[in-house]
C-alpha cells in the first residue's frame, strides 16, 4: 500500500476554482481511500491504495487538468507502508 499526499496549485493564482480534482466515482472504481481539502491557494488530496492504482490516479489527475488547459504545479509526497 502507498499513500500519496498531492497538492495542485494553479500557476495563475486566480485559477484555483477551475482546478479539477479526482471524481469520487474514479476513486471508488479503483478501490482507493481518499480525503479532499481545498484551501485558498491549493487543491489537496490524500489517496491511499495499491501502488498501481495510486500511480494511475496521480497520472489521471495531472493529465485531466492539463487537458483542460490548466497551467498547474503538482506536488506529491509518497509513503509506502504495510
Amino acid at each position: 500500500m502507498i499513500r500519496a499526499q498531492v497538492s495542485l496549485y494553479p500557476v495563475d493564482q486566480e485559477g484555483l476554482e477551475s482546478l479539477m480534482g479526482l471524481p469520487t466515482q474514479f476513486l471508488e472504481e479503483h478501490g482507493l481511500d481518499y480525503d479532499f481539502r481545498q484551501s485558498s491557494t491549493s487543491l489537496d488530496t490524500i489517496i491511499t491504495g495499491s501502488p498501481d492504482e495510486v500511480w494511475r490516479a496521480l497520472r489521471h489527475l495531472f493529465q485531466e487538468n492539463c487537458r483542460q488547459g490548466q497551467d498547474i504545479v503538482m506536488v506529491t509526497t509518497l509513503t509506502q507502508y504495510g
